[in-house]
């Protein structure tokens, strides 16, 4: 009997269905069908969000979450952690070591970094703009700037939400 785990990527989208059997792994999301040998596979990363398959051609993405009714995402199903433990005893490996990390915190630096960059930009604009002589032109320029900047720091409590 085939082990299989099915999540839903979009909510657009049929179900994505992985299916274990026989030595492969076949992924059919509609009428699309990919297969691969377990004997090919190279790297097997996991993370609380789900694991990535890597084969010598190709990538397999394997999500842990699901779109459920009403548009929500759901945070993971009851079928992931047999799958990946099957997963793993059917290609040879130990268990993957699951990396713990916070969600979004690469976006959240990033958004950081993004949101210095531009008010350092806002400040030489507004410097360039004196010693030139034209002082409105800066500072409306700027004001730009810092408005970009205010829906930036809207977004970051946002950032490190957790799905439910």
């Amino acid at each position: 009997m085939p082990l299989a785990h099915a999540a839903r990527l979009s909510p657009m989208q049929p179900e994505t269905v992985w299916t274990l059997a026989g030595g492969e792994i076949a992924e059919r999301c509609g009428a699309r069908e990919r297969r691969f040998p377990l004997a090919a596979l190279k790297a097997l990363h996991a993370s609380p969000t789900g694991v990535v398959l890597n084969f010598p051609r190709a990538r397999m993405a394997i999500p842990a979450l699901t779109y459920g009714g009403g548009l929500r995402p759901l945070t993971r199903t009851s079928t992931f952690d047999p799958f990946l433990a099957a997963l793993t005893q059917a290609a040879g490996l130990e268990a993957p070591k699951v990396r713990q990390h916070r969600a979004g915190s690469r976006l959240l630096g990033a958004m950081v970094w993004i949101m210095s960059l531009m008010g350092a930009g806002a400040i030489g604009l507004l410097a360039f703009a004196a010693v030139s002589g034209s002082w409105m032109l800066g500072v409306m320029l700027a004001s730009r700037l810092v408005f970009v900047l205010i829906l930036a720091a809207a977004v970051l409590p946002w950032l490190t939400r957790r799905p439910r």
